[in-house]
């Protein structure tokens, strides 16, 4: 009896192994990547526009650190492997495709914001320093933005999708949203006159219903690649996820818009939800996108 026991338990099939969702890791580096990148471009472009202003440089100091740290440590996710996306390292790719030429001008983008990062913590304020912040601030929003560009294009040309000429403006508007509102939170935290207002909101939900119009001619050029007609006979499983995605990028950044145009209620709060709520809608249509199949 105990022989038939062992010999039972040396066959029995293994425990099935908990795998990720293939789309999960490709999302997570897709947002994470996208706010940095937007993050260090509207950083890089208000340096330009600040960077002579020596009556701003201590109150601006903290600001400008802290968003180059944030959003270094963000767009690193560009570089970081997907599990099932094997190839050639980018350095001896760059010439046959768009993807390593994204993660090249990401690595770009984090070698100016590390410069950057030496220039404000090392270099004690001059002429010289005050040019070669304008310098590098110009440098850094060029090659974020190109980063950006490079990714969308990946997704156009390493791998053709309907509404090929929305994927870029999307791709755009994602970043900046996505950057400016991690922006406009570490203003209101760490500025003193910058307690959040409604500007903020207001452009914030601008940007969100831009993204949201692209992705409603996106949607609709898809449907109207999959059947003749523009019905999407086949898209009923997703609907709900673009549904979500609509009213998070849209309905939610408005009402918080509207509510924190209230004398007694502060903006802080309502501009928190407003990032949080374009970061929820951002990972679920990159969610949505991500697991359709190659052939969308």
């Amino acid at each position: 009896m105990a022989l038939r026991r062992l010999s039972r338990c040396a066959i029995a099939p293994p425990a099935p192994a908990i795998t990720m969702h293939p789309a999960l890791p490709a999302t997570i580096a897709s947002i994470l990547s996208s706010a940095g990148l937007g993050l260090l471009a509207w950083l890089g472009m208000s340096i330009v526009l600040l960077h002579a202003r020596a009556d701003l440089a201590s109150a601006l100091h903290p600001l400008q650190m802290c968003a180059l740290l944030i959003g270094t440590v963000l767009a690193a996710a560009l570089l970081a492997p997907v599990p099932g996306h094997h190839g050639r390292s980018a350095l001896s790719s760059w010439r046959t495709g768009w993807s390593p030429r994204a993660k090249l001008l990401g690595l770009a983008t984090l070698a100016i914001a590390t410069t950057l990062l030496i220039v404000l913590g090392q270099i004690a304020p001059s002429g010289g320093r005050a040019m070669a912040l304008g310098a590098l601030g110009l440098l850094l929003a060029l090659s974020a933005l190109s980063a950006v560009a490079a990714i969308a294009m990946a997704h156009t040309v390493d791998g053709p999708a309907p509404g090929r000429s929305l994927v870029l403006p999307m791709h755009l508007l994602f970043a900046l949203a996505l950057g400016l509102g991690l922006l406009f939170l570490l203003m209101a935290w760490l500025l003193p006159f910058g307690a959040g207002d409604s500007g903020m909101l207001i452009t914030l939900t601008v940007l969100g219903a831009l993204l949201a119009a692209c992705l409603l001619l996106y949607w609709r050029d898809v449907r109207r690649s999959r059947s003749g007609d523009g019905r999407d006979r086949h898209d009923g499983g997703d609907r709900p996820l673009r549904y979500g995605s609509l009213a998070l990028l849209v309905a939610v950044p408005l009402a918080c818009a509207l509510l924190a145009r209230a004398p007694s209620l502060a903006a802080m709060p309502w501009l928190a939800l407003t990032v949080g709520s374009l970061l929820c809608g951002a990972m679920l249509e990159r969610w949505r996108f991500f697991s359709q199949p190659r052939t969308r």
